[in-house]
This record gives C-alpha cells, sequence and structure tokens, in this order.
C-alpha cells in the first residue's frame, strides 16, 4: 500500500510539473515528485536514499535560486511575465535553472546518485529512469525555449549558428555520454550497468538541448521518447531476472535466454533502441543528433557521440551475453519464464518504438508542432523519415530492403537447418572432463583489455571528489563544534569578540 501511496504521489507531482503555469507550481509539484522518490528509494537502502536527497535538495536550491532571480525582475513567477529582462539578469536565471534540471537528469559531474537510486525497487526504477528523469529534460526545454526563447539565447552571441549559451551544455552531454558509457562497460552488477546506461543516453538529449536547431532538438525530443519506452523495457527485464534468480551481478548468470525467452526478446528489442539499430525508432534519433552535430561541423560533439555509441553496443552486448546467452549454469535449470504481467508491461512499452520505426514522422508532426510554437523552426519530415541539409533517413526504403534481406536469409537458413546437428550443450570439448564455472562463463573480467587501456583515466573518480569535499566540510564543522564548550566563560568571551568585531566593522564602514 505504501508503495502504491508514492508512486501515485510521485506520478501527481510529474503531472503538476508538466501542467504548472508559473513557477511557484512548477516547484511545489516538483518537490512533491522529489520527496515522493525519496521515500521510495528509502524503503531500498537508507545511504541510496540519502545520497538522492543530497542531490534532491542541491537541485532545489539551483530552482530557488533561479525562481527567486525571475521574481526579482518581473514581481511575478508567470512564465509569461519574462519581458523586461536584461540579457545579465537571463544568464543567471537560466545557469542556475539548467542545473537544477540538469540534477534530475543525472548529466556528469551531477551524476553520482544516480547509479545507487537505481538499484531500488525495480517497477520504481522503471519509472524513474523512463519518467521521472525526462523531467530535467521538460525543465530545461521549457527555460531556454520557451520561456527565455531563441532571441535571448541569440543574444548571448552564436557560434555556426548556435548559441554560445548552449554550446558548453552540449559540449557537456556529449562528455556526459561519453562518461556514461565507459562507466557501463565495466559494471557487473545489471542495475548499475542500466543506470550508466541511462546516464550515457541522457547525454545525448543534453546535446539537442544544447545545439538548438530544429534538427537537434527534434532529435533530443524525439530521444527522450525512446529513452522513456527503451530503458523502461531494460530495467522491467532486469527486474524480472532478478526476480527469478535473485541475482544481481552479470557474472552469476548466463544461458537465461533458453528458460527465459520472452524476456530475452523484450530486452533484445529494448537494447537495438538503445544502440540506434534502425529496425526500432532510436536510430531516427540518434541520426537526427548525429546529423545535428554534423551539420555545424563541431568536430568535438559528433565524435564523442559516435564513441559512446561504439561503446553502447559494447555494453548492450556484455547484457546479451552474460545474462541471456552463453552456457546455462545448473542452479538455474528450473527457473521459469517472467510473471505474465512483466511480460504483457514489456510488449506493450515495446509497440511504440516499433511503430514509429515505421512511421516516424506520426511523432515527428508532433515535435514540430512543439518547435514552431516555440519559435525554433520547422523540421523537415515525411511519414517515413525526414530530411536536413546533409541527408536525412527514409525508413520506407530500409524496411523494404530489411524484409527482401529477411526473407532471403531465412531462406538460407531453414535449407541449412536440414544438415544441422543439435548437439549437447556439455559436448566433448574439454575431453569429458567437467568444465570449472569460471571457464563456462566468460563473463568474469569482461572487456579486461579495455578496462587496462582506460585504466589511467578510471583512477579518477568524481564519487571520491565528492568524498573529498564532503570530509572537508565535515572536519571544519567538526572544529567549529568544539568551540561549544558547555562553559559560560567561553561564551562570553565568543560575546565579546563578536561586539568588538561588529564595532570595527561599523567603525570602518562609517
Amino acid at each position: 500500500a505504501g508503495f502504491s501511496a508514492l508512486m501515485l504521489l510521485g506520478l501527481a507531482g510529474a503531472n503538476g510539473v508538466l501542467m504548472a503555469r508559473d513557477f511557484l507550481s512548477l516547484y511545489i509539484f516538483w518537490e512533491l515528485m522529489s520527496w515522493s522518490a525519496y521515500l521510495l528509494i528509502l524503503r531500498s537502502s537508507g545511504e541510496y536514499a540519502r545520497r538522492y536527497l543530497l542531490f534532491g535538495v542541491l537541485s532545489a536550491y539551483l530552482l530557488v535560486m533561479g525562481i527567486g532571480i525571475y521574481y526579482h525582475y518581473t514581481g511575478s513567477f508567470l512564465y509569461s511575465a519574462s519581458s523586461g529582462i536584461s540579457s545579465t539578469a537571463w544568464l543567471w536565471i537560466l545557469l542556475f535553472l539548467i542545473l537544477g534540471f540538469a540534477v534530475k537528469m543525472a548529466v556528469v559531474p551531477l551524476h553520482v546518485w544516480a547509479p545507487y537510486a537505481y538499484s531500488s525497487e525495480q517497477p520504481f526504477v522503471a519509472f524513474l529512469s523512463g519518467g521521472l528523469s525526462k523531467l530535467g529534460t521538460f525543465g530545461i526545454l521549457l527555460a531556454m525555449y520557451s520561456i527565455a526563447g531563441i532571441s535571448v539565447l541569440q543574444g548571448f552571441g552564436s557560434f555556426r549558428g548556435v548559441s554560445l549559451f548552449g554550446y558548453p551544455f552540449a559540449l557537456l552531454g556529449a562528455f556526459t555520454a561519453f562518461i556514461g558509457t565507459l562507466l557501463a562497460i565495466f559494471q557487473d552488477d545489471l542495475r548499475k550497468l542500466l543506470a550508466y546506461s541511462s546516464i550515457g543516453q541522457l547525454g545525448y538529449v543534453m546535446v539537442g538541448l544544447g545545439l538548438g536547431t530544429p534538427l537537434a532538438l527534434g532529435g533530443a525530443l524525439f530521444h527522450a521518447f525512446n529513452h522513456a519506452f527503451f530503458k523502461a523495457i531494460l530495467f522491467l527485464g532486469a527486474g524480472a531476472v532478478i526476480y527469478r534468480t535473485g541475482k544481481y551481478k552479470i557474472s552469476e548468470m548466463g544461458g537465461l535466454g533458453y528458460r527465459m525467452p520472452f524476456t530475452f526478446l523484450f530486452v533484445l528489442f529494448a537494447i537495438f533502441a538503445l544502440a540506434g539499430i534502425p529496425i526500432t525508432s532510436g536510430f531516427i534519433s540518434k541520426w537526427m543528433l548525429y546529423e545535428a552535430a554534423i551539420e555545424k561541423k563541431f568536430v568535438i560533439i559528433a565524435p564523442l557521440m559516435l564513441i559512446a555509441s561504439v561503446g553502447a553496443f559494447l555494453y548492450s552486448f556484455r547484457i546479451l551475453y552474460g545474462v541471456f546467452l552463453g552456457q546455462l549454469d545448473k542452479p538455474y535449470e528450473n527457473i521459469k519464464e517472467a510473471p505474465l504481467p512483466m511480460l504483457v508491461a514489456m510488449a506493450l512499452l515495446m509497440i511504440p518504438l516499433l511503430i514509429f520505426a515505421i512511421f516516424p514522422g506520426w511523432i515527428l508532426q508532433w515535435i514540430d508542432g512543439i518547435l514552431v510554437a516555440m519559435g525554433v523552426g520547422h523540421l523537415d519530415y515525411t511519414t517515413y523519415g525526414y530530411y536536413s541539409s546533409i541527408g536525412g533517413a527514409d525508413m520506407l526504403v530500409f524496411w523494404v530492403a530489411f524484409i527482401l534481406l529477411f526473407m532471403v536469409s531465412m531462406i538460407i537458413f531453414l535449407r541449412k537447418l536440414k544438415t544441422t546437428r543439435i548437439v549437447d550443450q556439455y559436448d566433448n570439448y574439454l575431453a569429458g572432463e567437467a568444465p570449472p564455472y569460471v571457464k563456462l562463463h566468460a563473463a568474469h573480467n569482461f572487456y579486461k583489455p579495455l578496462r587496462d587501456t582506460w585504466a589511467p583515466l578510471l583512477r579518477y573518480s568524481i564519487n571520491r571528489g565528492y568524498e573529498k569535499i564532503a570530509k572537508f566540510f565535515i572536519g571544519g564543522f567538526e572544529e567549529i563544534r568544539k568551540m561549544y564548550t558547555e562553559n559560560p566563560q567561553d561564551y562570553a568571551a565568543y560575546l565579546g569578540i563578536a561586539f568588538l568585531i561588529f564595532i570595527l566593522v561599523g567603525w570602518w564602514l562609517l
């Protein structure tokens, strides 16, 4: 009952954020959503909940600062009262608001709460990653392009048609995509792998929000939409695997595709969407973002995104091989498929990823209406794809080619199947010896050569940086605490010193 009530409160807060027409209402519903999420995480771990709370408070303070400056210059909390604000004031308003919303998106270096929060109860984690994290995207879009507007952003100057204010955020998004992907590759905990993957994928969205062109914003909104569905499938699939096996580590699984075939198929399709395989709508959104960066000749952003995309294939393969493929270990020989409600949920979430892979124009039409309403510009789209100055994508051509090649491949496969000999998984490749577990399942030390290559970079940890800052402040507060000696003479001396400082400062000012 408690879980359902908190989920409903979080959903109410999320809806309130979307429906608000003033900053005061937005902030109230934002806090309702954040506190509901905190209490849901608290059900699983107090330590993880405290991490989320710390960054939730940081987000709240940043939003209060931005809203406070906005109110100071307008005398109103209404979004529509934004006229007459100076460029300098807009700079600070947008900076505070964007950073406050970016905390919810887990943009590097504000991401350290996410891997722990995503280790809580799986139904909530699917909602947190697939739904609540998108409110950060909504907030940044609202602040930059709906309330401030293109004219304000261009007033800060431009570089190759992109606002100088937005470009650093696009660069930060590309860096987030790279770092999130790199960290995901080396995770053995399935939940943390998906958490870092989510950080990396939302980095793509941040790139689009920063670039601010119609193509970039269209790709960002489309990818945020796709991410809501494929990441929810992945977390629900992980929850199903954990529910049946009781294990979290990928190296302790393997071969589960033989016992959980439907879960495997749904997760496989979601991974296709995550990696940008063309049979899913994830391809279109990523391709739009790539072209948006290439179109403007951003030689840092585009390569970082492409490298992150290659990395997505690597950690996706780790999930597929380590969890579902390989040899089925004996403890899992009798496990059952995921419960029917879990399978139905994953199947329903898969449908939009397939429909919009065939007819991307259906959702691009909706996105185009948003961009026009914000004064950003038009998308050049059709029912089956879109066009840009450097290319585009036509999914009708792809699907015709895909179906033809698939039919040819199936014919060849069925012809070869007649001569195929099926052997037991414990065939004589080990000369009758019983294979030890570590050799049986190669998910141990997965990508070790890659880890060794990146070892110099992996030595640096943002987490450890935060820990050092925390220790510094704790040490300072501990020294201050020592002043409270419960001795009245000490307190009298403190008052005397404070009074003397007050007199000296007053004399100096006068």
